[in-house]
Formats: structure tokens, sequence, C-alpha cells
């Protein structure tokens, strides 16, 4: 999420997504039997029985290779193969959820980003959901994990189950959508709002930060405040049809803190963010304010680019 430095008050478009249309039925779940990955299968879980998901599982091992680079022997290769075969079956068969689901596995050699990449186009994917350690760097400017390769190359929705994040029942229980209501684009009110029709949910909280230094020229505070406040209302008219009456939040600070204490303070179990389409490397706001909020957040980031796929 970037901050808004325009003046506010252009007309906002509904979408149309509704709760029969969320599309989670097929998610991919990028699996290296790490504890990050552990955290993303729970979560995926959760979301799957509550939509009826179809499961794939997804591992790619790495390439091994011999002295002097040389490719190893076939044979060796397709024993190596096996045995990650073998750890994957051993994961479902601890795992009893994953048979009331009807769980497949794809494993195969290769990079995890290509792999979930290909995956995500010949399974028609839904949802990806990966685990993130969460590292550090100066000012996170990226997440520098597969997870941030993979939000960049794939089209569909990525929910990244952070170093945080703690097992719930139903994830959408509670939805924070944090918007800068310029470049988050539609998609991910829509998604807000659909999930927050059909999930059981009980809170939806729109929130926008504003970081502007005050001794910047603009316009008047409290009528720039007051369009700001118009926008967000505009993304849930009174006619939406949610189940919650949603809160909307306006508030000042450093976007990734505020994010952080607001989901916090709201009891979120989600938090929604978008980003524009496409995404470049040099978009390093939004990366250092998911790099920030994934790390910190107790709950699952939801992360829905501008775009329809």
């Amino acid at each position: 999420m970037i901050p808004a430095h325009r003046a506010p008050g252009g007309p906002i478009q509904m979408g149309i997504l509704t709760p029969g249309s969320i599309p989670f039925a097929r998610i991919l779940v990028g699996i290296d039997f790490s504890d990050p990955a552990a955290r993303a299968l729970q979560v995926a879980l959760a979301v799957g029985e509550i939509f009826a998901s179809e499961i794939v599982l997804i591992h790619a091992v790495p390439n091994v290779y011999g002295p002097q680079t040389y490719p190893m022997r076939a044979e060796f290769l397709r024993t190596n193969l096996n045995r990650a075969r073998e750890r994957m079956d051993q994961l479902i068969a601890d795992e009893p959820r994953l048979y009331q689901l009807s769980a497949a596995t794809m494993v195969a050699y290769g990079s995890p980003v290509g792999l979930i990449q290909q995956a995500a186009i010949d399974e028609n994917a839904d949802l990806i959901v990966v685990g993130s350690r969460g590292t550090s760097g100066i000012e996170r400017l990226a997440l520098g994990s597969v997870a941030e390769t993979i939000l960049r190359k794939v089209p569909c929705p990525v929910l990244v189950v952070g170093p945080n994040c703690a097992a719930v029942q139903n994830p959408f229980r509670s939805i924070l959508l944090a918007t800068d209501l310029e470049t988050t684009g539609l998609r991910p009110v829509q998604y807000a709002r659909a999930l927050a029709k059909c999930a059981l949910s009980s809170h939806l909280t729109l929130l926008h930060v504003i970081e502007r230094n005050p001794h910047t020229p603009g316009p008047d505070p409290e009528l720039f405040e007051n369009d700001l406040r118009r926008e967000l209302q505009r993304l849930s008219p009174p006619d939406s049809g949610l189940n919650c009456r949603p809160r909307m939040l306006l508030e000042h600070g450093r976007p990734p803190q505020v994010i952080v204490d607001k989901a916090k303070a709201e009891g979120a179990s989600l938090v929604i963010v978008g980003l524009r389409q496409p995404v470049t490397l040099s978009d390093h706001v939004p990366w250092s304010t998911l790099s920030h909020i994934v790390r910190d957040l107790e709950c699952s980031v939801l992360v829905i680019k501008n775009s329809f796929h």
C-alpha cells in the first residue's frame, strides 16, 4: 500500500464479483517441508474447508549436480524424486483433512517459482498459498523470498502466511482491507466485500492511511480528509448487502505500522492488500509495506493484483 498524494474525489465504480463467484475452487500450496510451509498448509486447509476447494500440494525438488556440474545419473535422480514423493505421501497421511478435500500432489524437479507458476496455469488456480519467513533487510524493500517472486509472476491472488500467523478455523472471520484509494484498484475491494458476504465474517474494516508531511503545501486538510472519507464510504455503499456494517478508518502515520496496529486492534483474521499491475522492481514502497506487515501481522495477508484473470 502506498499513501495518497493527490486531490481525492474521483468517481469509483463498483465491480461485479459476487459471493457465488468467489473463485477459491482450486488452491495451490507451496510445500518445502519447512515450518513456514506447514503454517501455509494449515491456513490453506481452513480456506479449503470453507469453500470445499480442491487442494494441490506442490513441491519442487532441487536439481542435483555431480562433479564439474555434470547432471547426476538417472538412477540417482529417480531415487531422489521418489524420496520427495514419499515425504509428500507421509504429509498427506499425517493430515486427515487433506483426504476430505481430495488433495492432489505435484512433485517434480525445478525451481519453486517456476513449478508453481506453471501449475497455476495448468491447474487454472484460483488461489496460491505460500509461507514466508518474513526475512528482514534494509527497510525491507522486498520480501526477499520465494513468496515475493511468486507474487510478481502469477495472476491469481496469493495468500501469504507470515512467521507470526496463528492458525484459525475461519481466516475470513474479521477482514481488514488496506487501500490507498488510488493504485490499490477495485479488485481487492470486490474480494473483501464478497468474502464478507459469504465466509461467515462478523467484521469488515476499510482502512486508508494518510502519510503526508504537514508542512508540505496541499489541499485544506479538513476538506481533504472529508473527501477521503466519502471515497471510503463509496467502496461499501449501504445497499451492498453485507452481513455486517463495515467500519471505516482514516488514520495518519506510516502505512506499514498503522496497518499492523489497526489489524491487531480490530482483531483481524485476514488483511487484504492490492498491488498495481504490472508489478515492477521499482515499486519499493508497496513491497516495503507488504514485507513489513507479512512479518509482523498475526494473520495471513491476501494479496490481489488490480486485474482480472
